[in-house]
This record gives structure tokens, C-alpha cells and sequence, in this order.
């Protein structure tokens, strides 16, 4: 996105709030109390638009975007959220169904919004959207683990559940995404951070779609362990993958949440 900001010179009552919530300092005032960039303030922006959001007016756009076309801040309510929180289960029984485009374009839609350390666009997503493109992947990574001469565990493992007509790494999951870092532009304190967040968001969001969800440990450590199968993911040059999780519409019904009482949490 191009880095430059509008000012509707009636709108603006020159509170400041877009100056003052700008973590990179990048805005001041010109002599009639309008925001601008600084003089090196386009190199120092961080592309983050709090400018735009917080300005109570809509007199302020970044980017070309118009303020008037963006919806206003939404808080809901903090008992639905929680129960949201509270239902979404991992599922591991799946339809033999494509997940709808539509939902496939919701999701798509979605992973633009998750946040990043230092706000940079570190992070790939590769969404396997149908139960072909799906099975295609499966077969692939059947083969390759029945013939693998690895002497992981993994292997002995995955065999076995294909034996018994069961698929260990993939369960029976008709969709996934698929999280990759940008190995050079990522914080290293954000590596293993800005996947995850990212793939919370799209967990509890698969809910509310109705869909089942299973963060894949078993399908991430095989692609790791045969990287050459991340071709079929078509990630980008530069890029590694980190995570997993398996998507489709479930085949099992929960009626209730469960209920948990641990004790690790301090309040100081």
C-alpha cells in the first residue's frame, strides 16, 4: 500500500489524537494545525492506519482509502465472545465435502486482519481449498512417508494408522491453511509469535462459519521433515512454512461446552 495520507481540511477539527496515536512519530502539524508527514515521516510509517481509524471525523486517509467506506469500531459482547471461545473444539471427523467458496473466500478475506510483530507483512498463507486439491496432497504424502527410509518416529506411526485405513497426519480434513514466514523480513522475536496469532484468529473465526478446525502438529512437522513437499503448497521463494491447520465442514455435533478449573493462573 502506498504510503501517503489525506487531509479533508473541513473535517479536521485538529484534535491531534492521529498525532499522538502514531507509534512511529511519523505525523506533526503544519502551521494551520492540519496533519502531515514529517519529513522522513513516509519512511518511518508503518503502514498501520491508526491515523485514519482514530480520527473521530473521517478527515484523515491513508492510502487512498476512503474513511467514509470503512465500518465503524465494533466491541460486541464479551459473553458471546467467551462463549465462542468456549465451544470451538478441535475436530478431528470430517465431512467428505469441499468446504463452500464462499466460507473459502471469508477465510481468505479474514487473514489479511491478524496482527504482526512491528507490523510487518512477514507472513504467506496457503489455503488448500478443496477436498480434490486435498486429496492430491494426502496421496502425495502417503507415498512419500511409505517408502521414506527416515528413521523419525513420525514414520512408524503414520504407517501404521494407513494400515488400518486411517490417515494419521491429515485425519480426514478436506481443507487446510497453511502459515509460512518470510525468513528475512520477520522479527526473530516474532517467528514463532505471528503464525500462531494468526491461525488463533482463523481458528475461532472457522467456528462461527460453522466449520471444524485441527492445529496440526502431525501434518507440520511431516512437511518439515520432507520440505520438498512444500512445492505442492506453492510457497513463496524466501518463505518457510510453520504451521498447519486442518479445516472442513465436521462430522461430529457438540452439544456442550466442558468445563475446566486450573490453577495457573497468579493474579499479582
Amino acid at each position: 500500500m502506498e504510503r501517503t495520507i489525506g487531509v479533508d481540511r473541513a473535517r479536521c477539527i485538529h484534535c491531534g489524537m492521529c498525532l499522538k496515536d502514531c507509534i512511529a512519530k511519523a505525523l506533526e502539524f503544519d502551521s494551520e494545525f492540519i496533519p502531515r508527514y514529517m519529513e522522513d515521516g513516509a519512511e518511518r510509517c508503518l503502514e498501520c492506519q491508526h491515523c485514519m481509524s482514530i480520527c473521530p471525523t473521517g478527515a484523515l486517509s491513508f492510502g487512498g482509502i476512503d474513511p467514509d467506506e470503512l465500518a465503524p469500531v465494533f466491541y460486541g459482547s464479551d459473553e458471546e465472545l467467551l462463549r465462542i471461545m468456549l465451544s470451538r473444539r478441535s475436530v478431528r471427523q470430517f465431512k467428505n465435502v469441499s468446504i463452500p467458496p464462499e466460507k473459502i473466500e471469508k477465510i481468505r478475506a479474514l487473514l489479511s486482519y491478524p496482527p504482526t510483530g512491528v507490523n510487518i507483512d512477514s507472513l504467506h498463507f496457503s489455503i488448500v481449498s478443496t477436498k480434490e486439491k486435498m486429496n492430491e496432497i494426502i496421496e502425495t504424502v502417503r507415498d512419500r512417508i511409505m517408502t521414506s527410509t527416515d528413521e523419525s518416529p513420525l514414520i512408524p506411526m503414520a504407517r501404521e494408522y494407513y494400515e488400518r485405513g486411517e490417515d494419521l497426519v491429515f485425519r480426514t480434513a478436506t481443507a487446510m491453511v497453511v502459515v509460512a514466514i518470510d525468513k528475512e523480513r520477520i522479527a526473530p522475536s516474532c517467528r514463532n509469535v505471528d503464525p500462531i496469532i494468526a491461525l488463533s484468529y482463523l481458528e475461532l473465526y472457522a467456528h462461527t462459519l460453522g466449520l471444524g478446525a485441527l492445529w496440526c502438529g502431525f501434518a507440520t512437522a511431516t512437511f518439515n521433515l520432507f520440505p520438498e513437499l512444500c512445492d505442492t503448497l506453492m510457497i513463496p521463494q524466501g518463505f518457510e512454512l510453520n504451521y498447519v491447520l486442518l479445516l472442513g465442514e465436521p462430522d461430529v455435533k457438540y452439544a456442550r461446552v466442558i468445563k475446566r478449573d486450573r490453577e495457573c493462573v497468579t493474579i499479582l
